[in-house]
């Protein structure tokens, strides 16, 4: 009886051992390896962007926007000059194409529609949506104009990113924004969701923008 007691004690103390290991040993496949994984991911998009650009820029000279549904930007934190890292830039496919004519500056607010989401995953194949704006996360009610909630920001209290891409979108507008980790929250985990290198994906649609001292529907209409 004492062997058997013995016996019994022994794979009790060894259960928090053996679940240890089965823990260790069957990984979050979701973000294993994420960071490095992210940094593959926007340097792959980012080439397939800047080669499309390049083509139509080769077939269609100045009037190559017209031609190409990608846009390549560096960080406006850089000037003209300066060299540019893959880190410094993000890349935009557009969706739609808007009617307005200017952009909004640094110190503007801006109304837009947006679903922040994280790189695909197997879990997640569209990517896994850590924000939005309005009451539901699906497009077709983030993006219809009877049911949109749009988000009031100033372009200079955003991450770099989100603050390099407005300045450059015309009301009406709708991109998917791809932001390295750099250009977004770097190596900081903000959540469970957004972990330390994560690659930012924004389908974002502008909606209004004003300059200060002005309303969103003054400058809207213009």
């Amino acid at each position: 009886m004492r062997k058997l007691y013995s016996y019994l004690l022994a794979i009790f103390l060894a259960l928090p051992l053996l679940t240890a290991c089965s823990e260790e040993e069957t990984p979050d496949l979701d973000y294993y390896n994420w960071a490095q994984r992210n940094t593959t991911y926007f340097t792959e998009t980012l080439s397939e962007a800047k080669a499309a650009v390049s083509a139509a820029k080769a077939a269609y000279g100045a009037d190559w926007e017209n031609h190409c549904d990608w846009r390549v930007f560096r960080t406006y934190l850089k000037t003209d000059n300066s060299d540019v890292a893959t880190t410094d830039s993000i890349c935009a496919k557009v969706i739609e194409r808007g009617a307005g004519a200017g952009c909004p500056l640094y110190t503007d607010s801006v109304r837009v529609n947006y679903i922040g989401r994280t790189m695909p995953t197997l879990n997640y194949p569209e990517g896994r949506v850590f924000d939005h704006s309005g009451i539901y996360s699906a497009p077709e009610d983030v993006f219809n104009p009877q049911f949109s909630q749009p988000t009031g920001l100033l372009v200079s209290n955003t991450v770099d990113g989100f603050t390099t891409v407005l300045q450059h979108m015309h009301i009406g507008d709708r991109w998917v924004v791809y932001m390295p980790a750099e250009m977004g929250y770097g190596n900081s985990d903000i959540n469970a969701v957004i972990r330390g290198g994560s690659t930012l994906i924004f389908d974002l649609q502008l909606v209004a923008y004003c300059r200060a001292g002005s309303s969103f529907y003054e400058q809207s209409a213009q």
